[in-house]
């Protein structure tokens, strides 16, 4: 990165400071001459020259018309882009190698008169010119169809994404109204599952042992134990649909397992032990990815030890979320 674009990044990140949503204004707009709106000016700039070397006054009616409507132009470029609010939506679930699917919410400002016009054009401030960009055009219900951007993700862990672009051109593309925002809302990308033969241990987790019995029961899959409130995250197979039905409302089957026989996905020893390289490191991850997602997707309760890092079993959407972001921020340490 050049002196001029980390100069750049730094003005930008005082005048522009993250944020989950925006709302465009003097603040973080930026209006200028378009390229046709140079034209324009250098055609106003002849007829000047025209009109007063032959001393027309037509002609310089006319250069002062044209100047008056480039100059009406700017304010009604300004006003309809200050019309605008975006709000960043929330996205899935991205590992690496896939696009990550970014969508940005369009909402007309309902304490204005009239709502905006034209088109407005979205970009990443990084991408260049043979980039790909989203396009849409503003109109009343714009915000019920959201803009979504693409963004490839390369590298497992916490995604910091580079600052939009948007800008318009509306009424008459005189001037260009742009502006670059940052939103500050978390992306993490998950490590690229790669296929293999699910490995489980029955190993103790010393840290429930110091605290708790062999024999202590926790959630499984073994016998059934209560019934309990449904949360949101938790196994839709979990419910007890014969009391939903009798209008006891949503409450969910609890099971009991004894904690020596609970399920373990674990690092392997050489790799906790910073041995090997890093792309065998990586592949480790990637295995272990692969199989937290097909245990979640038989819905068997497990447990992650990642050596500093150990997630108690369990299952559903929230432990699997869990598990997998602790992979995808797991740090290896190796030897140099």
């Amino acid at each position: 990165m050049s002196i001029i674009s980390k100069l750049t990044n730094k003005w930008l990140n005082q005048r522009i400071p993250a944020a989950l949503k925006y709302k465009l204004n003097h603040k973080n707009i930026f209006i200028f001459p378009s390229k046709f709106g140079a034209l324009f000016l250098s055609l106003c700039m002849l007829l000047f020259l025209l009109g007063t070397n032959y001393q027309n006054n037509l002609m310089l009616l006319l250069c002062y018309f044209l100047l008056a409507l480039f100059l009406v132009n700017l304010f009604a470029s300004y006003i309809n882009f200050s019309h605008v609010l975006l709000q960043q939506g929330k996205s899935s679930q991205v590992f690496v190698g896939d696009n990550l699917h970014l969508p940005l919410w369009l909402n007309a400002d309902q304490s204005a008169e009239q709502n905006p016009d034209g088109q407005l054009f979205f970009k990443f401030k990084k991408e260049t010119k043979n980039s790909p960009i989203a396009v849409t055009t503003i109109d009343t219900n714009a915000y019920h169809n959201p803009v979504t951007l693409h963004y490839p993700c390369e590298k497992r862990g916490k995604l910091t994404l580079p600052r939009i672009t948007v800008s318009s051109y509306f009424p008459l593309g005189l001037f260009k109204c742009w502006t670059h925002l940052a939103f500050n809302q978390q992306i993490t990308v998950f490590p690229k599952p790669v296929p293999c033969r699910v490995e489980l241990s029955n190993k103790n987790n010393t840290k429930q042992q110091k605290t708790n019995s062999l024999g202590q029961e926790q959630n499984g899959h073994d016998d059934f134990s209560h019934l309990k409130a449904y949360q949101v995250g938790e196994s839709l197979h979990h419910i007890a649909w014969k009391q939903v039905a009798k209008g006891r409302g949503m409450v969910s089957k609890q099971f009991s397992s004894l904690t020596n026989q609970t399920a373990w996905l674990s690092l392997p020893n050489q790799h906790s032990s910073a041995a090997g390289s890093e792309q065998e490191f990586e592949l480790t991850i990637s295995k272990l990815t692969y199989q937290v997602i097909e245990l979640s997707r038989k819905d068997q309760v497990f447990g992650l030890d990642l050596g500093a890092t150990s997630i108690a079993p369990n299952s559903g959407l929230a432990h699997t979320e869990a598990c997998l972001t602790a992979l995808a921020l797991i740090s290896p340490t190796f030897v140099s």
